[in-house]
């Protein structure tokens, strides 16, 4: 009776989630279900362990993006980017694409698109570029290279974290997967877009002045806490906690109130899903397979999974049932499975909302082609790295 108990509540969470992943009461909806699990003598341990480092590391990671939107940084990459460009809008769709990865690794998927959505916004108002290919551009390939680090995804810590997997070993595993994954994504998307991307812009003719003071502290802040991660592995220290402590000081030091943005939300909804599972007593497997076919299956039923009911509740449900080389797949389908729908990543949702009424419509027939087919090749550079 006390499993069925428990299944009823873990199914109970997933509902609430799937239909409404922003929602705040939904995830009070998941919390309450976890303080029933709690209740009936499951320990909200193993929920603490992950939801605190993860509720650090965004918050981190949210505020430094966007004290670098305050600070005016997209207005002047924007720039940037058209002037290098030449006028070419296929060319300055790359350089958008490759920046927008190179953030992701730098302050996580999340943060990535609070700055993105920005840049991509400036850059159709400047220069009238085609917004819909900049937008799903930067959405997929921020979804797919998340992958490539352990601060890269809020999804990557929570398998790291349940799998006990060393920081350094995903790195060395999944580097090549996130740059496949994104590469792919962005190819597919200039070739759905190429005759909006083929016209010309008028570029800037000379550069932009020196940074401001608001600037140089805050791209200093974001480079601060990028090192602190990216040394993290070397020193065998999960990144997520030198990334935290980096951003706080830059933050601190900014000589301005610095805009915390705290996702309370995120976190308990990562945290009920925890102890959901825990209650079910899942367990993994003691090894996992290496053979591309049994790594496909796991990327490819997570990622519908991911994409059905949000990556964040899938997370903690699939580290659950997975182990070995089977983890890396499971992230896969987590990150770059999710793109298959609108609303399968926590990150898409926050690019739809910031971009409002110019917000592309998404439609799930071509999202599930680019996810099936990235899932497909970052899985296969996955079995090559192992």
């Amino acid at each position: 009776m006390l499993l069925i108990f428990h299944v009823i509540l873990a199914l109970l969470a997933v509902v609430l989630l799937a239909r409404a992943p922003q929602s705040g009461r939904a995830a009070l909806g998941v919390v309450a279900c976890a303080g029933a699990d709690v209740a009936s003598g499951t320990s909200p341990r193993p929920a603490l362990a992950v939801a605190l480092p993860l509720l650090a590391f965004l918050a981190a990671a949210l505020s430094l993006a966007a004290a670098a939107a305050d600070a005016g940084l997209a207005e002047r990459v924007a720039a940037t980017l058209a002037r290098r460009a030449g006028g070419r809008t296929g060319a300055l769709y790359a350089l958008a694409c490759a920046l927008c990865a190179v953030v992701t690794w730098t302050v996580s998927l999340d943060g990535a698109v609070v700055l993105a959505v920005p840049l991509v916004t400036a850059l159709r108002s400047r220069f009238g570029i085609p917004f819909a290919p900049f937008f799903l551009g930067v959405v997929t390939v921020a979804n797919a290279a998340s992958i490539a680090v352990p601060q890269g995804n809020p999804a990557n810590l929570v398998v790291i974290q349940r799998l006990h997997l060393s920081p350094a070993a995903f790195s060395a595993h999944m580097l090549l997967p996130g740059v496949v994954a994104a590469a792919l994504c962005a190819a597919a998307v200039a070739a759905r877009a190429r005759a909006q991307l083929a016209v010309r812009y008028a570029p800037p003719r000379a550069p932009a002045g020196p940074l401001s003071p608001a600037e140089r502290r805050a791209g200093a802040g974001i480079v601060l806490a990028a090192a602190a991660a990216f040394a993290a592995p070397a020193a065998g220290v999960a990144p997520w906690w030198p990334f935290t402590a980096a951003a706080a000081v830059a933050l601190v030091a900014s000589g301005r109130r610095p805009r915390v943005v705290v996702p309370w939300r995120v976190a308990a909804q990562v945290a009920g899903m925890v102890v959901a599972v825990e209650a079910l007593g899942l367990r993994p497997p003691a090894g996992g397979g290496a053979a591309l076919a049994a790594l496909l299956v796991v990327a490819l039923v997570v990622g519908a999974a991911a994409a059905v009911a949000n990556n964040l509740p899938v997370s903690a449900s699939s580290a659950a049932l997975v182990a070995g080389p089977a983890g890396y797949a499971a992230t896969i389908g987590l990150a770059v499975g999710s793109l298959a729908t609108p609303h399968g990543s926590v990150a898409t949702l926050i690019a739809a909302d910031l971009a409002g009424e110019r917000a592309p419509a998404l439609r799930c027939r071509s999202l599930v082609q680019v996810a099936a087919a990235a899932v497909v090749a970052a899985t296969a550079a996955l079995w090559l790295t192992l």
